[in-house]
């Protein structure tokens, strides 16, 4: 036992050391801001969808879903992997070859363009917290496993956690992020690979081990369900990370919207293809009789059906995860900060400078964010905060400003407003109606109202279209001052 602790403390150690290593070396490449925040818009489809996909595919892939799709079949795993899947084609379609085409460096660039200053400032504004605290679940989540590989305190691994995602990203940026991705993508391929291979060994192959699903199992809709919350269920997934930057960053990165778009296809199907590995282990490990749940389902399941060393791979495989993940949200704050926040600033400096000030917003974030995962919430309770963020708001305005000239940035701003007030009534008022904690619902312990993301969505689009006319109307001609009575 003392000796696969030690090993994996050491594997651990010498793989952050090489993602360390490849970050340092490709900042040398990284001349302008271009080259820091997309990479000088010169990567290949391979590339820019392993990244896509490592920044997408998070440990919540791997652990979440697994435990409630043993509990509950396919009904608790929409979301992953079949939701975001599709999230992901959403991209290629809807958002990725039109944002590539017009050179957008991040996401507050198109409310600039298509809207205005205060458009742009209010997608920052909604954005970065939304980033910061994900970086910080992140953080957690890595000191933890920092913590059960190598038994430091978790105060000790949540600093050393911060510094090597801090490092890395600071000097290398989206050009370094990617490089990395790549390393993660693969190892964390491998290492599901072999946990699938250990489970179908411990079946006896393939065929027992898929003949251990029971049919009611494959149910997609689940028990009691009403058709609004079966429709939330999916809408959450597919239409609520439509629009986010760390996953937009990544295909700005692209040699050209073609490229963008492919890459965007390719991520979805690895995304989906991979993701299935948590669903089968989930829905025939259910039948192993393994004593957890959960978050804790799929570590316990490996215990059960395999030799103690693939919990070194597994190991790998959940810290490039998280890395990828976690890097992703440092960057996305600090492009934004840098880009839209201070663009004045970034009009004016030397490309040089553009450089510092961005890494220097790099370093700024991660301490944010090391704030946060220190202030003690749980992992759950941090990434719940973001529910109540305008989101739907900001989905709304992107999708008809893109498509359409209708609407100004009023109409953007109507709709990140409708879509908060939306969020504050069905999560928080309306529950306090009705005598039941809104506290309990953010933190997942009590259930949300059917169709709440529904409603935001909808109430965006009536404030973008309400507004939109309203900005739209005929106005009486002004009279000159100096005009006879």
């Amino acid at each position: 036992m003392l000796e696969n602790r030690f090993i994996t403390a050491l594997l651990i150690v010498l793989y952050v050391a090489v993602q360390l290593g490849i970050g340092l070396w490709v900042s040398r490449r990284v001349k302008t801001d271009a080259d820091y925040f997309v990479a000088g818009r010169s990567l290949g489809a391979i590339p820019v969808a392993l990244s896509v996909f490592a920044t997408w595919f998070g440990a919540e892939t791997i652990l979440a879903s697994s435990g409630v799709i043993a509990d509950e079949g396919l009904a608790g795993g929409r979301a992953e992997p079949f939701g975001y899947a599709l999230c992901l084609v959403g991209m290629a379609i809807f958002i990725a070859a039109a944002f590539r085409a017009r050179g957008y460096v991040t996401l507050a660039d198109f409310f600039r363009d298509r809207f205005g200053r205060f458009a742009e400032l209010a997608c920052v504004w909604l954005t970065i917290p939304i980033s910061v605290i994900w970086a910080a679940a992140q953080l957690i989540a890595l000191s933890v496993l920092m913590n059960a590989a190598l038994g430091v305190p978790q105060g000790v691994t949540l600093i050393a956690a911060t510094l090597l995602i801090m490092v890395y990203t600071a000097f290398g940026g989206l050009l370094g992020d990617i490089a990395t991705d790549v390393v993660q993508s693969i190892v964390l391929i491998i290492g599901l690979i072999a946990a699938f291979i250990a489970a179908m060994g411990w079946f006896g192959g393939l065929g027992p081990m898929l003949g251990a699903i029971e049919p009611a199992q494959l149910n997609l809709i689940g028990e009691g369900e009403s058709w609004l919350g079966r429709l939330d269920a999916w809408a959450i997934p597919i239409l609520g990370s439509l629009v986010t930057q760390e996953a937009i960053a990544r295909f700005l990165s692209a040699k050209d919207p073609k490229t963008a778009q492919r890459s965007c296809y390719a991520a979805a199907g690895l995304y989906l293809a991979v993701g299935l590995i948590p669903v089968l282990i989930g829905l025939a490990g259910a039948h192993v009789g393994v004593a957890a749940e959960g978050d804790d389902f799929f570590p316990a399941f490996l215990r059960e059906v395999a030799h103690p060393a693939l919990f070194i791979v597994f190991s790998g495989a959940l810290l490039s995860a998280i890395l990828s993940t976690a890097d992703s949200n440092i960057l996305s704050v600090s492009s934004l900060v840098s880009v839209n926040l201070a663009a004045g600033f970034h009009k004016r400096a030397s490309e040089a400078a553009k450089l510092w000030f961005a890494r220097a917003c790099t370093v700024g974030a991660s301490l944010v964010a090391y704030a946060i995962a220190a202030g003690g919430a749980s992992i759950r309770d941090l990434i719940t905060m973001t529910s109540v963020l305008g989101q739907a708001g900001l989905l709304v305005a992107v999708l008809i400003g893109l498509r359409s000239k209708f609407g100004g940035e009023r109409a953007a701003l109507g709709a990140v407003v409708a879509c908060i007030l939306a969020n504050l009534y069905t999560l928080v008022i309306y529950p306090l109606q009705l005598g039941e904690s809104a506290a309990l619902i953010l933190s997942g312990e009590a259930s949300a109202p059917d169709g709440y993301f529904l409603y935001s969505v909808l109430a965006a689009i009536l404030g973008y279209f309400a507004v939109g006319y309203w900005e739209a109307r005929p106005r009486a001609p002004v009279a000159p001052l100096d005009s006879p009575p």
